[in-house]
């Protein structure tokens, strides 16, 4: 005899399905924005920490700053102990708010000294590691969306402020950004909160965060590294990347249909596409960015963490790890975890088919529609499972995360100053196989524990996919303000001209500020400036694109001469129409350094022409040889020219023999022939040495002469009228 179907239901059965372990789909959304907003923190963090560490560079030597930098990075291994003692949820919550605290810190200060900077850095990590074990609770594609959100936000935050980031900013705009992103990120914790719940799982699989990050700010979320190495503008480089994370979206929600035992496919392709991005320029370095944003997005929604399948239909679910008869399953119900049309309501022991055979292989009907379940005898409650917080794997995590950062970047910097014996760039490729190697060898452990489509009408894309297509007006903005060319002040045979070497933007406070730079440059009047060590990305300068900044500022057009890595070289600017423009390498001789030269003529308001020329060369005292060679091709390239003015960070003191060279080709200084001879330009805070230099040729003539005393760099700026005939 059939059982009514109103004696087989309890105030469980009516319970709304949830996944496995963690909140229903209306609760994702938040979950997944915490992880945003944290992760923008994050990396913020990240690029902060890099003046300081090059300041103790500068004191200490390259050795003791990287032992510093490991020390530093090790400290997110505390997040275990943490975890272990206030359990995974506690941990958590207390985490993100000790990250609000040092955020609003670090702005409040004038500039972020060595101990605020570095701990923001380090709570960063240690947030970003709990709430993202926390998030792939509810799925792995979740743990992806909410990194790739978090890019995605910050790209634009940082196009917004012309990649200059808010906490080197002074005034009132950083401040409302940094009070909203704060409050917002409280608002969230108190949202989700609740939803935190212990964690299993390989938690130790958060390290691949760390590799991840560092591939993140030297190329994927870089817009200079873009603008740079595709020879973009800023807007146009911030809106390749925006674009390049609709695309990872759009591959975490098909990620499903990726075999598992393919993932090792999707590894070499990041491989290819990180060694594409460094090795070539223009368009194809622009195509290998966006195909390596999808493929480490790939890999992170496939990362072989802690996410908890489903239990299979019938069986009694998990909510937190602890088995709960009567509440749906991930996978039961209507849903995306279950085939349309296919529906499951609960009998004493949990969620049923519809449609259930009967001993005698019949199906039993129910008035009005559906299946009657088989009544069962209810079991004994199931005995709470208690879960132990895996602090082991929360230490592993965290230092693999500080550890996979620092070591990349850190010693991909370093390299200019401490050779290594192979190519920096080989560090970003290991990088890129670190992340891959977790889930392309842990596959088993997430392909095919999650619905198949990604539910769009309401769990996890759709409130937050649409993210990065409306961030988008950022760069609209800015293509929309361009400030109007500066006006020339250059005469029909002068012109005002700087030569500066800029210290990648950092200036003796160990901190970021192009706005002094910009004010210096400006007070001088100039219609032509050469600069030396202009930073486009590099993570010891803060990760800001000086040529763009400063080209925006000052309303003056640039050539760009890369060197090193091609994320830092030589630039020209002028207000003045330029023609003839050449860029190329100088000899490498003794490095560790690759080394530029640019030159370009520039038209004079009575149509005469005047080339200019600027470089950078080896910075070792010892190497002659290597700036001889250096020298020698400078000048071939620009010494037959006149009139011409060649200017740049020579390092070659007066009286050396390479500075004979330039005498003997018929150049003149500057600044000996002005009466200045007796002044020095570097460092600025105790001036010692006179590296920095102008030559003209014999048909040119300077006046007011003046070394300008700016702690904006290490170096003083030199200003000259260059006048002709």
């Amino acid at each position: 005899m059939d059982v009514p179907a109103s004696t087989s239901r309890g105030p469980e059965a009516t319970a709304p399905a949830e996944p496995a372990s963690g909140p229903g789909a209306a609760g994702r959304a938040p979950l997944v924005a915490l992880l945003a907003v944290v992760t923008v923190f994050a990396v913020e963090g990240l690029r902060t920490s890099g003046p300081p560490l090059d300041h103790v560079a500068g004191a200490g030597g390259v050795a003791v700053a990287a032992l510093v930098a490991l020390l530093v990075y090790l400290l997110p291994v505390l997040i275990g102990p943490l975890a272990g003692w206030l359990g995974a949820r506690r941990a958590t919550s207390a985490a993100v708010l000790l990250l609000v605290v040092v955020r609003l810190l670090e702005q409040a200060v004038p500039t972020p000294g060595f101990g605020t900077a570095l701990t923001t850095t380090v709570v960063g990590l240690g947030a970003l590691v709990l709430v993202s074990a926390q998030v792939v609770r509810i799925g792995r594609r979740g743990f992806a969306l909410g990194i790739v959100l978090g890019g995605a936000v910050d790209v634009a935050v940082r196009s917004a402020f012309g990649s200059w980031d808010p906490v080197w900013r002074p005034g009132l705009l950083p401040w409302l950004y940094t009070v909203v992103a704060c409050v917002l990120l409280v608002a969230l914790l108190a949202r989700t909160a609740r939803a935190f719940g212990p964690v299993t799982g390989e938690v130790r699989s958060f390290a691949v965060l760390g590799p991840y990050l560092a591939l993140y700010v030297l190329i994927l979320g870089s817009p200079a590294f873009v603008a740079s190495q595709g020879g973009l503008g800023a807007p146009w480089a911030t809106v390749l990347l925006l674009f390049g994370a609709l695309l990872a979206i759009e591959a975490i929600g098909r990620d499903a249909r990726l075999p598992g035992r393919y993932l090792w496919i999707v590894g070499l392709v990041l491989l290819g596409a990180v060694a594409a991005a460094l090795y070539l320029h223009g368009v194809p370095a622009l195509i290998a960015v966006l195909v390596g944003q999808v493929a480490a997005a790939l890999l992170l929604a496939r990362l072989p963490a802690a996410y908890q399948p489903p239990a299979p239909a019938g069986a009694p679910a998990r909510a937190g790890g602890v088995l709960r008869p009567g509440v749906a399953a991930a996978g039961d119900g209507a849903g995306p975890g279950r085939p349309a049309g296919r529906r499951a309501h609960a009998g004493p022991t949990g969620l049923e088919p519809d449609s259930a055979p009967s001993p005698g292989g019949r199906r039993v009907g129910v008035p009005g529609g559906g299946m009657r379940p088989r009544p069962r005898p209810t079991p004994p409650p199931a005995p709470p499972v208690r879960h132990r917080t895996p602090a082991f794997g929360f230490a592993a995590a965290g230092l693999g995360a500080g550890l996979g950062f620092v070591l990349v970047v850190l010693l991909y910097q370093a390299s200019y100053d401490l050779p290594l014996p192979f190519d920096n760039r080989f560090l970003p490729l290991a990088g890129a196989v670190l992340m891959a190697l977790p889930a392309a060898l842990g596959y088993r452990s997430t392909v095919d524990t999650e619905p198949a489509t990604p539910d769009r009408r309401g769990g996890l894309l759709a409130p937050l996919a649409g993210v990065p297509a409306v961030l988008l007006i950022v760069p609209i903005v800015l293509l929309l303000t361009t400030p109007a060319p500066a006006h020339p002040s250059a005469t029909a045979d002068s012109v005002r001209l700087v030569t500066w070497n800029l210290h990648y933007g950092v200036n003796d406070d160990a901190a970021v500020d192009p706005a002094a730079i910009a004010a210096t440059l400006r007070g001088q009047h100039p219609d032509v400036i050469l600069l030396q060590e202009v930073n486009r990305g590099w993570p010891i300068g803060g990760g800001t694109d000086l040529a763009e900044w400063l080209s925006r500022t000052l309303g003056m057009p640039y050539v760009w001469s890369p060197a090193a890595d091609g994320q830092f070289g030589n630039v020209i600017m002028s207000s003045l129409p330029m023609s003839h423009v050449h860029t190329g390498p100088l000899p490498y001789g003794q490095g560790p350094q690759r080394r530029s030269y640019a030159q370009a003529t520039v038209q004079l308001p009575g149509g005469q022409g005047l080339t200019v020329c600027t470089a950078h060369l080896q910075n070792i005292t010892e190497h002659h040889a290597t700036r001889d060679a250096e020298i020698d091709t400078l000048l071939g390239h620009c010494g037959g020219h006149a009139p011409v003015v060649v200017a740049g960070d020579f390092n070659a003191m007066p009286g050396w023999p390479e500075i004979a060279k330039f005498d003997r080709a018929g150049l003149v200084s500057a600044q000996d022939s002005t009466g200045h001879a007796g002044e020095l330009t570097s460092p600025t805070d105790t001036a010692k040495y006179r590296p920095d230099w102008i030559f003209g040729s014999d048909d040119v003539s300077f006046n007011d002469f003046r070394i300008v005393h700016s702690t904006a760099s290490d170096h003083f700026p030199l200003a000259t009228t260059v006048r002709l005939g």
